[in-house]
């Protein structure tokens, strides 16, 4: 490794370090304000990506926990709107959120949120693209999810709580009994939503993802809720841009 080499390695570990090394060509002081200023642009990434964890725990407490993950993991990416995709698995360990069970999911729905806002843009289905099919074209028929769409199944009641800390939330009562949730984000023309699923709901929409047909999903969750309403089902999804139109 060339001397050039050595210096910018050296350079670069002592950003996130917990103790400066000695650089003979960079002087102490110069090198905390490099090392203040990412530290500070990644604590501001973490906290665009993850409002909701913010709002919850508050900015002191957020950032010596974006701090703590900052040092304890490298970055994997040089955009800044993709930066942090592991602090979700990160909180679930980290030991001052020990009492905060549902953070960890809270973020996670953060994250899936951010994911779709940034995601790649395609056409979506509509109602009458269905309509069109009769019998067993209808029931063959394979739907592809939009690239925006991202399910979740959270534990701790995190998406009634996500609903109503996030935002512009309009969710005025708050009711968490700490049970499984499970939700559907898509991104639709007047931006990203979050709409709630039944387990059977969101189980009808991860048959469809892994690749069955209409017919074969309709039959799954049918077996375990005769009364499924797959129509209305289905105009729920399509009315908040949950599939692509691949045609």
């Amino acid at each position: 490794m060339s001397a050039l080499a050595k210096f910018q390695f050296a350079f670069a570990s002592n950003l996130l370090s917990r103790e400066l090394i000695d650089l003979p060509a960079c002087d102490s002081a110069a090198m905390n304000v490099y090392r203040n200023t990412v530290i500070k642009g990644l604590i501001d990434a973490l906290a665009a990506n993850y409002p909701t964890v913010l709002k919850l725990v508050g900015e002191e407490w957020f950032d010596a926990a974006a701090s703590e993950f900052i040092r304890s993991s490298s970055a994997s990416t040089s955009v800044l709107a993709e930066y942090g995709k592991e602090f979700a698995t990160f909180l679930s360990n980290f030991s001052p959120a020990v009492e905060l069970p549902y953070l960890s999911e809270i973020a996670n729905i953060d994250w899936l949120w951010t994911e779709s806002c940034f995601a790649l843009d395609a056409p979506t289905l509509r109602s009458f693209s269905l309509q069109a099919l009769q019998g067993e074209q209808l029931l063959n028929a394979r739907l592809q999810l939009h690239p925006a769409t991202r399910l979740c199944a959270c534990k701790h009641s995190a998406v009634t709580i996500w609903l109503h800390n996030h935002a512009n939330s309009v969710y005025a009562e708050l009711n968490i009994d700490g049970s499984d949730e499970e939700a559907l984000i898509t991104r639709t023309q007047s931006g990203v939503i979050l709409t709630p699923l039944s387990i059977i709901e969101h189980r009808f929409v991860s048959e469809i993802q892994n690749g069955a047909t209409l017919g074969e999903a309709a039959m799954t969750v049918l077996s375990f809720d005769p009364q499924f309403p797959l129509a209305a089902t289905l105009a729920k999804l399509i009315n908040v841009d949950c599939f692509a139109d691949t045609n």
